[in-house]
């Protein structure tokens, strides 16, 4: 990769033309081989990765171990940034899918040419703010979505008329407002105040409300239907939740573990000392 091609990494676009040859002077080319590990889950990484030709893949391991695939890198992206740069674990495995050419870059040499050239640390920080922006954005929406939400997005013309009835016709106002309706036909049939439209047995008034029960009844149906449509997507979004839920604690399994090693040597090196 020439220098000034260098500039079509994100994390270097705005710098000039010196910036980025400064920079490519203190990075070192590394070659992979297919299936060979380039960044290992859970390391300290203190280098810095910008892909110039292959393909890797990202990849973090669930609770049972097995490795799930993230993202696939192509050449001009990078890996490794944020674990060089704040010098703690890394939270995903990278592995090289082809042949893999990297320049990589040390901790120590990043910091003194950023130190050297404040307008690219000011360059850096604005990537990695737009890369954290955009993971954020990601996050949100690896959130487990609600059901009503995504049965409101989906919901047709008929389905919403089919729900409105049905729970029209499954509310008290209904049976008030129909229950009186029909006490007032009755009386008013039964009763000689005024002329008799529908006289006992009220044969009008059960043909009125036998079309409602015909009609009533393909609403309710359909409101039934899209029901258990709204229960599989329940169903759905719990089985992801729950996949989540998983990874989340594998990850923090495998975090504890190297907590308690953590302090294993700790405490080793301390008995040493004391012994001294």
């Amino acid at each position: 990769m020439a220098e000034i091609e260098l500039r079509e990494v994100p994390l270097f676009s705005e710098m000039d033309e010196t910036e980025v040859a400064g920079i490519r002077a203190i990075m070192d080319e590394i070659k992979f081989k297919p299936d060979q590990i380039i960044i290992r889950e859970g390391e300290i990484g203190a280098l810095f990765y910008v892909l110039t030709e292959g393909t890797v893949q990202v990849t973090i391991a669930n609770a049972d171990g097995e490795q799930i695939v993230l993202q696939e890198i192509e050449p001009g992206g990078f890996f490794g940034e944020l674990s060089m740069l704040t010098n703690e674990a890394r939270s995903a495995q990278v592995r090289a899918l082809t042949d893999v050419t990297v320049l990589a870059l040390e901790r120590q040499e990043f910091f003194g040419f950023l130190n050297k050239k404040p307008s690219a640390a000011i360059d850096v920080l604005i990537e990695l703010g737009g890369r954290l922006h955009t993971m954020d954005g990601v996050l949100h929406r690896m959130v487990s979505r609600n059901v009503n939400e995504v049965d409101a997005e989906n919901l047709t013309l008929g389905q919403r008329i089919a729900d409105t009835v049905a729970s029209t016709m499954g509310s008290w106002p209904f049976i008030i407002v129909q229950s009186t309706l029909l006490a007032c036909w009755i009386t008013l049939n039964a009763t000689a105040w005024i002329n008799h439209w529908d006289p006992y047995p009220f044969i009008l008034l059960n043909l009125m409300l036998s079309f409602q029960a015909a009609y009533a009844a393909p609403f309710i149906m359909m409101s039934q239907n899209r029901q258990s449509s709204k229960d599989r997507i329940a169903a759905e979004i719990d089985h992801q939740v729950n996949q989540k839920a998983e990874l989340e604690v594998g990850l923090l399994m495998q975090r504890m573990n190297d907590l308690e090693r953590e302090v294993a040597e700790n405490q080793r090196e301390l008995k040493e000392m004391l012994k001294k």
